[in-house]
C-alpha cells in the first residue's frame, strides 16, 4: 500500500488532493463523506510517486466503480482553511472527466475501506446551478462562468 502525501505540524495540517468534475446533463456528480453536512466532489489524495492524473484516475474509479478519461484540469487550489481537526493547507488539482460510457445518474451509498478505515460516502447527483451545501465555495459559481473551460489557479484563505 502506498503513502498518501499528508502531513502535520502541530495542529496544522496538509493535503495534496485531486477531484473530479463529473458533468453528465447538466447534473454533478458530488459526494458527502461520513454524514459531515456538505457535499464536495469525488476524489482524495495523491499517493507517494504518483502524479495528479494517476491519482484522479484512481480515486474516482475507487470511490464510484465509474470508468472516466480526464478531458482537462481546470482548476489548481491552494486553500487555506480552518476545520475541526485545526488548520488545513490543502493543494488542489481538480479535473473535468468524461465517463467512458453511459453513467445513470442515480444517488447511492457506498461504504470504503480507506487504508483500514471504514468511510460512509453518499453520492448525490445535485443540478449544476443549484449546489446548496457544497464546497468548496468558490466552486460554486466558477463551475458556472467558467463556460471556456479555462484553466485557473486560486488562492483562498477561509478563516472564520
Amino acid at each position: 500500500m502506498k503513502q498518501d502525501i499528508k502531513f502535520s505540524f502541530g495542529d496544522t495540517k496538509f493535503k495534496y488532493r485531486v477531484s473530479g468534475i463529473l458533468i453528465v446533463d447538466n447534473k454533478i456528480l458530488t459526494v458527502q463523506i461520513n454524514n459531515n453536512g456538505f457535499y464536495c466532489l469525488p476524489g482524495g489524495h495523491v499517493e507517494i510517486m504518483e502524479n495528479t492524473e494517476e491519482a484522479i484516475l484512481r480515486e474516482f474509479y475507487e470511490e464510484t466503480g465509474i470508468d472516466i478519461v480526464i478531458d482537462k484540469l481546470l482548476y489548481v487550489t491552494e486553500n487555506f482553511f480552518e476545520g475541526k481537526l485545526g488548520h488545513f493547507h490543502e493543494l488542489g488539482f481538480y479535473y473535468l472527466l468524461k465517463p467512458k460510457t453511459k453513467v445513470i445518474q442515480k444517488d447511492y451509498l457506498v461504504i470504503e475501506d480507506d487504508k483500514y478505515e471504514k468511510v460512509k460516502l453518499e453520492f448525490k447527483w445535485l443540478e449544476i446551478n443549484k449546489l446548496d451545501n457544497f464546497k468548496p465555495e468558490f466552486l460554486k459559481l466558477e463551475l458556472l462562468k467558467n463556460t471556456k473551460k479555462e484553466l485557473k489557479h486560486f488562492i483562498i484563505y477561509d478563516k472564520k
